[in-house]
């Protein structure tokens, strides 16, 4: 029977992504140490510094360090395993719709990444720190030592919330391809009001991130608008 086969097929490619974060999860666990290193490297030092709190910290923070990054290396097999699974079973347009998902999909990710680890992290890093206090400048001694679950939690927690953000902002997108151009240029201030409104009810309570957040809709947004103004212009020269 067909239904037999799908979940033949779905089986399957669940043993593939299993073996395949298993084998990530083993060889990012052996490397344990530097990946911490390389996490660390928001304190500008040449070792960085972290304390523990507890006996099973530490073990613990190893292996939610790696079977998260073990998951964060397999996202380009889980996506390839999803498209070979979906595509057969499209009509044309289907399969662009599909495949320009999944294409920037793994550019938001890579993206997400790269703000995440160089631009976000720093900054927090860098601002955070600034309300130590120095016994011979101050009333009071104040001396930040991160916990590294602690550290390392606010990492995972901020680069998965960007990610679900601009996610959900994508699917956004391809929705609004079902409106005119002119219906999203006529309601463009409340689609910002959106924008900053979601931007608040998904970070953490700080005007900072929240603005940082809601930029990063408007500006793709704004890309988006422009896609849509080239598509209807190529259209018209048709």
């Amino acid at each position: 029977m067909k239904i037999t086969r799908y979940f033949l097929e779905i089986y399957n490619r669940f043993i593939i992504l299993f073996l395949t974060w298993s084998l990530n999860f083993f060889v990012l666990f052996y490397y344990k140490e530097q990946i911490v290193y390389i996490l660390g490297q928001h304190q500008e030092a040449t070792f960085p510094y972290f304390i523990s709190t507890s006996l099973t910290e530490i073990f613990f923070v190893y292996l939610k360090v790696s079977s998260f990054l073990a998951f964060y290396f397999a996202y380009l097999i889980i996506v390839i395993q999803l498209a070979l699974f979906i595509i057969p079973g499209l009509y044309k347009y289907e399969y662009l719709i599909v495949r320009n998902f999944f294409l920037l999909s793994i550019l938001l990710y890579i993206g997400t990444t790269f703000f995440t680890y160089k631009i976000f992290l720093p900054y927090c890093w860098k601002f955070f720190s600034s309300f130590q206090l120095k016994a011979e400048e101050s009333l009071v001694s104040l001396h930040l030592e991160a916990r590294i679950a602690d550290y390392l939690s606010f990492f995972f927690e901020t680069y998965f919330l960007l990610n679900a953000i601009l996610h959900i902002f994508l699917i956004f997108l391809f929705l609004l391809y079902k409106i005119t151009l002119n219906y999203i240029l006529k309601y463009r201030k409340l689609f910002y009001l959106l924008f900053f409104i979601f931007a608040t009810l998904m970070t953490p309570p700080d005007m900072i991130s929240q603005i940082i957040v809601g930029i990063f809709f408007l500006v793709f947004f704004e890309i988006f608008l422009f896609s849509l103004f080239l598509s209807d212009e190529y259209k018209k020269g048709e």
